[in-house]
């Protein structure tokens, strides 16, 4: 793997070019912006931190960059070029899938999702990992991914219109909250927080974005549920 160095504001790469590297982020920040029907206004889709990786679908699908992703603050990143990426990196893939996959099949609206969707969903779920008392969504925030707990726990808060606060769930291995966002841009109900003491919180989400692209719109697939 190369070492990137990227000064606040340079891009690792623009949306619509064609995908060549894979990124691991050392230090620092990236944010992946998109635009959407061609407008000029970009809509942040995701912030990649430390850990975090980004770049894989292109790659992966030989599809175009579906976002312009540029650094917030100086960073530091390792790029592993698209045909060692496809040597060293896919043969771990299967074995990732096939629990992704265990995962995904135990979400309801996910239920009549034949054998080769399921794997592409679970090739595009990204993790991402929390501390203790980390907030990984915020109530009243608009929401636009979905989350599985990969592993660890994690507890759901809802505010009446007063303040007051109460827990409504407790969450851990397997759950998975958000399903609304991949329905539309609404506010998040509750706001979630990791409650993992030993060790991290690793979560696992998808875009509504990345979602409608490679499998379409999720009102389609509710329709299939109906169906049967």
């Amino acid at each position: 793997m190369s070492k990137v160095v990227l000064k606040r504001g340079e891009i690792a790469f623009t949306q619509g070019e064609d995908g060549d590297h894979f990124y691991v982020v050392d230090k620092g920040s990236v944010a992946c912006f998109e635009r959407r029907d061609g407008s000029e206004h970009e809509t942040l889709v995701h912030t990649y931190n430390p850990g975090g990786t980004f770049g894989d679908l292109s790659i992966m699908y030989n599809t175009p960059r579906a976002a312009t992703c540029r650094a917030t603050t100086e960073s530091r990143l390792y790029a592993l070029p698209r045909k060692a990426f496809k040597v060293i990196v896919m043969k771990t893939t299967i074995e990732k899938r096939l629990h992704i996959k265990s995962l995904l099949q135990n979400v309801e609206i996910f239920k009549e999702l034949k054998e080769h969707e399921f794997s592409k969903l679970a090739d595009a779920m990204q993790e991402e990992a929390y501390e203790e008392g980390d907030v990984i969504c915020r109530q009243g925030d608009v929401g636009s991914s979905f989350f599985i707990i990969k592993q660890g726990t994690a507890t759901c808060i809802q505010a009446d219109p007063h303040g007051n606060q109460q827990e409504v769930a407790q969450l851990t291995t397997g759950d998975y909250f958000g399903e609304i966002a991949l329905l539309a841009s609404k506010p998040r109900q509750g706001t979630v927080k990791a409650t993992e003491k030993n060790g991290t919180l690793k979560l696992l989400y998808v875009e509504r974005t990345t979602f409608n692209r490679i499998l379409g719109s999720i009102e389609d697939i509710l329709r299939r549920n109906q169906s049967y």
